[in-house]
């Protein structure tokens, strides 16, 4: 057993990454809300980080081959592409994405203030919830390391 870390312990770390670079692309946004034509930035992990979370629990559990979840595939060229599944939780990786279509002025700005520091909130918020709880499972693991296991 790995004392040091814990797939709980790799799980909060993934997520306060993709945390970190969100924080990083609304601070871009709200830097370029005067920017003509600059495309709203977005980071996304969430969808990997429970597939990574669900692939470890039906990997370990005894379900039934009917009870586990199917894998979606394109079955024709002009499907949607899929993003693969990660396997591991090694493969999470946060995505950043630039999108287009959202224009609140004429400049073509896409970034709406409001919406941003909502946003800015929100991450802030979640950030400091998961960099707690690391913090809590680190002085766990070193109570246990200085009391002798």
């Amino acid at each position: 057993m790995d004392w040091v870390s814990s797939f709980t312990s790799d799980v909060v770390g993934k997520s306060l990454d993709g945390l970190a670079l969100r924080h990083t692309a609304i601070a871009s946004n709200l830097a370029n809300v005067d920017t003509p034509g600059y495309k709203k930035r977005e980071v996304s992990f969430e969808s990997q980080l429970r597939s990574a979370i669900e692939a470890r629990q039906s990997d370990g559990s005894q379900q039934a081959d009917n009870s586990r979840p199917l894998a979606m595939r394109a079955s024709s060229a002009s499907h949607i592409a899929l993003d693969a599944a990660p396997e591991s939780l090694q493969q999470v990786q946060p995505q950043l994405n630039e999108r287009d279509g959202e224009q609140f002025r004429n400049d073509r700005n896409g970034v709406d203030v409001e919406g941003e520091m909502v946003s800015l909130a929100r991450n802030t918020e979640r950030y400091l919830a998961l960099s707690n709880l690391q913090s809590r499972i680190f002085r766990s693991t070193r109570t246990v390391i200085s009391n002798g296991g």
